[in-house]
């Protein structure tokens, strides 16, 4: 194929990856959709999720780490300066209500379950492993191309997120792009991200239970 239809391909793709995201109401049913579309793209290439970073890490216990520090920042900037931050901006609070009631144990099973699933796994591999990739591919994977990839899938991974209202598309995109720094430093280790993910999941969705929001969501 040439590079120029290699090209018009790719540009094809992104744009269904946009419109899976952007058009009507985000699902799980979507993310799946998703998965296949890059696991689809992936295979069509002859490569394999672990050449995007799904890949046995050479130290279990660094990623380990490396996850619970990525986590406890991110946590530390979502209550202190990115949801302030959103909510500034945006003049409304995030909208939590989808995510179960105080005390809701069904609701806190559910979401903990989506959570070290497929929003853990499915996210990081469509979002930074695949995403991010693919956008590098049309960009350029230098610095700047690097950049441009990372605020694009930030933004489509916010946008995601719209079920939280403006204010949590604002603050679930900055989460985004902070996952996607993490990504690069941790040299595309996608077990590390996936990790760190569900870690920043688990604290909300237990503040959220335990009532305790204010912590998180100011």
């Amino acid at each position: 194929m040439s590079s120029v239809g290699s090209t018009k391909g790719l540009v094809a793709e992104l744009g269904l990856v946009c419109l899976l995201v952007g058009y009507g109401e985000f699902s799980i049913y979507r993310l799946i959709l998703l998965l296949l579309l890059a696991s689809q793209s992936l295979w069509v290439r002859r490569l394999s999720w672990s050449h995007v970073g799904l890949r046995r890490p050479t130290s279990v216990s660094r990623t380990v780490l490396q996850a619970f520090v990525a986590a406890s920042i991110i946590l530390v900037a979502v209550g202190f300066l990115i949801v302030p931050g959103a909510v500034w901006l945006t003049g409304v609070p995030v909208d939590l209500s989808a995510l179960g009631e105080p005390r809701d144990v069904r609701a806190l099973w559910l979401w903990l379950g989506q959570a070290w699933t497929l929003a853990a796994f499915g996210e990081e591999m469509v979002f930074r492993g695949y995403l991010i990739r693919r956008l590098s591919d049309l960009t350029g994977d230098g610095p700047i191309g690097r950049a441009i990839a990372l605020v694009i899938s930030s933004a489509l991974f916010g946008l995601a997120h719209r079920y939280q209202g403006w204010a949590g598309v604002i603050a679930t995109g900055t989460i985004g792009g902070i996952l996607g720094l993490f990504y690069f430093v941790s040299r595309r280790n996608l077990w590390a991200v996936i990790l760190c993910h569900a870690l920043v999941d688990t604290v909300a969705l237990s503040a959220i239970y335990f009532d305790r929001r204010s912590w998180l969501f100011p």
